[in-house]
């Protein structure tokens, strides 16, 4: 996402009290502000004052760029006035109805009307393998989010989110999977990853975004505040494993 965000000087991470996703943002030079919102400040008190957190995270908690906000991610943003050119969703999988709420088309709305022309939203969005019916509930929640810059034109022509779905195989989680989405088009294309990274690279990038059969997407109900379906769908998922 910050490779392909047409602009990286101001960013927000939802979640992310441990400072590690902020670890990663801060290698972009260009960045001028960081916003980190995370309800629980006995996490980010933990990370910006532990000493062995201070070292995993490269003391980003206190960096002169970043902003701890201690608040629910909701509240913030139905009262934040400012404009995010990428906004990182790390939050915990979609297990309860508190987080269901923030997987949901309402809160993606709220995210969309807090990004600049041509920035990416990014959420951690469970594993397509585990739970595959909750990954691909994210992925068509966020398709069905209408695209603000085009909110002036009729019902009949409404245009929706640029959307595209991604994994990576992580050590201590196994195939897990991302969504990013953008009020511009997303040119895959023109990723390169400039910044140090211990695995990812411009060419790895690409392959990511490829889904093998198993895994490859499927059609499910949108999550919304009423329905709470990823919820469902989650628990089903992992279910399997599980038992």
């Amino acid at each position: 996402a910050m490779s392909l965000a047409h602009n990286r000087e101001n960013i927000l991470i939802i979640g992310g009290g441990d400072g590690l996703a902020a670890r990663e943002v801060l290698k972009f030079a260009k960045v001028k502000k960081l916003t980190i919102v995370d309800i629980d400040p006995a996490i980010t008190d933990f990370a910006r004052k532990n000493v062995m957190m201070r070292q995993l995270n490269k003391d980003s908690m206190n960096d002169e760029k970043t902003r701890i906000v201690n608040d629910d991610a909701w509240k913030f943003l139905e009262t934040e006035k400012g404009f995010y050119d990428v906004i990182i969703v790390d939050l915990p999988d979609p297990s309860d109805l508190n987080l269901s709420r923030l997987y949901s088309r309402t809160f993606y709305r709220l995210l969309t009307h807090r990004l600049s022309r041509g920035g990416i939203i990014v959420t951690q969005a469970t594993s397509p393998m585990y739970a595959h019916k909750a990954y691909w509930c994210i992925y068509n929640t966020f398709a069905a989010v209408e695209n603000p810059l085009f909110a002036n034109e009729t019902a009949s022509d409404t245009r929706f989110l640029e959307v595209r779905a991604y994994h990576a195989y992580v050590p201590s989680f196994g195939i897990w999977g991302f969504n990013m989405a953008s009020n511009m088009d997303i040119n895959l294309d023109s990723a390169e990853i400039k910044v140090p990274a211990r695995f990812v690279t411009s060419e790895y990038f690409k392959s990511m975004f490829i889904f093998p059969d198993d895994i490859d997407y499927i059609a499910t109900e949108v999550n919304t505040i009423d329905s709470h379906v990823v919820k469902t769908y989650y628990e089903e998922g992992w279910k399997r494993w599980t038992l």
